[in-house]
């Protein structure tokens, strides 16, 4: 790796641990026994079908995904022989551990949805979280040297017909449906949602107290998700505008400062929810769907 990209994955990564200290608990009184969580170990499951992989792929990063349209449109492209060899090779010794990376954020998350629901504590699940974040990052600085690589093999007109293609065929994808949205930058249970979801028969206080906190916090974290998808758009239109890659990891350090906040907020949800709103027995119903 040159010493510039390895500095700026050094800096990226410095920032990243910077950013995830642990949040002060907004709730103190425990009314409902919370169980540790036991470390999470990650599985790495091989994605055979190409759906299924791009779909992971998109998931962990913003960033378009040149090489899959460049290898697969070779004609339309006007891409000779040597040019073709040259990608073909840079994507099969790179490609193999960008999936991985990407199918290794999509289990964590798993795991963490699950840990949620099993009352890990939420100096668990934040630690957790930020592993995804540095995955992240890792997969960022990939796909960006990837772009590099694309730069330096295709001329200019080879690129914008590039552009062109990968705007037709994968333009990028703004959630406007919100509950959409929110499964997207948050891996967590939507506990609001999930209350209204399932009958566990709340008093009219019970409906008070959530009602008193959907107001306070909604609107906070509709912002909050509404800002991922922009930033997340940013990214995807400065990669296409050959924008410096120490200029789009910037951005990419703002998506995760928003998405550990999000974090934070719904594990405080599912906390209040726990110790202040709900009996055991309620939990428990909820907890298992």
């Amino acid at each position: 790796m040159k010493k510039s990209n390895l500095n700026l994955t050094l800096l990226l990564l410095l920032s990243f641990s910077l950013l995830f200290t642990s949040c002060k608990e907004h709730v103190n009184t425990e009314k409902i026994e919370v169980k540790e969580t036991a470390q999470v170990e990650f599985k790495t499951d091989s994605i055979s079908d190409k759906t299924d992989k791009m779909k992971v792929m998109l998931h962990a990063t913003s960033l378009p995904l040149y090489m899959n349209i460049i290898l697969n449109n070779k004609e339309a492209l006007h891409i000779n022989e040597t040019q073709y060899q040259e990608l073909e090779e840079f994507s099969k010794s790179k490609s193999p551990e960008a999936v991985k990376i990407a199918n290794e954020i999509k289990n964590l998350e798993a795991e963490l949805y699950r840990a949620s629901l099993d009352n890990g504590k939420k100096e668990f699940i934040l630690s957790n979280f930020e592993k995804t974040l540095e995955l992240r990052a890792n997969l960022t600085n990939m796909k960006l040297d990837c772009r590099a690589k694309v730069l330096e093999i295709l001329d200019e007109n080879q690129w914008k017909e590039l552009v062109i293609l990968y705007q037709e065929n994968k333009p990028f994808n703004d959630k406007k449906e919100m509950t959409v949205l929110i499964k997207h930058v948050n891996p967590l249970p939507n506990y609001m949602q999930l209350v209204k979801d399932v009958d566990i028969k709340l008093d009219a206080t019970q409906e008070e107290k959530l009602s008193k906190w959907s107001n306070e916090n909604h609107p906070r974290m509709m912002e909050l998700a509404a800002k991922v998808n922009t930033l997340e758009k940013n990214v995807y239109e400065l990669s296409i505008l050959k924008e410096s890659k120490e200029n789009i990891l910037k951005k990419v350090i703002e998506i995760a400062e928003v998405k550990k906040l999000i974090v934070t907020i719904k594990t405080d949800c599912r906390d209040h929810l726990i110790h202040n709103i709900l009996t055991e027995d309620q939990w428990k119903i909820l907890s298992s769907k």
